[in-house]
């Protein structure tokens, strides 16, 4: 009665705390040119809000794309549209399948851990 049962169905819990990996990912992610004009220099990372395979959350730090300031919160930023299925539509973007390129990138260099390890 006093042991939780273990049967793998329910999600874990939502950590708005990145955790180490999380942690080492953002700061790899924020290295990376803007995915939306390409510009170089320090990038901000965006949590992405549109869904992707393997996403748990809103606000997943798994997956995240690097962006400028102008291309996140400027007039025609994600944030600054206040939409960002519209700014990838206007853009050509997929931030889906780009965080989700960048995850696996990660994982593969080590510095997030596979997903559920």
């Amino acid at each position: 009665m006093g042991f939780p049962i273990r049967h793998g169905r329910i999600k874990p819990k939502y950590n708005p705390i990145p955790n180490a990996g999380e942690r080492r990912h953002r700061d790899r992610i924020r290295t990376l040119p803007c995915y939306g004009c390409g510009k170089r220099g320090r990038s901000e990372s965006h949590h992405i809000l549109l869904g992707a395979p393997g996403k748990r959350w809103r606000r997943d730090h798994r997956f995240q794309v690097p962006v400028c300031a102008d291309c996140h919160r400027g007039p025609n930023g994600i944030h600054g549209i206040g939409c960002e299925a519209t700014w990838c539509e206007r853009n050509g973007k997929d931030t889906p399948a780009e965080a989700s390129r960048l995850q696996l990138e990660s994982i593969e260099l080590g510095i997030l851990p596979p997903e559920g390890a």
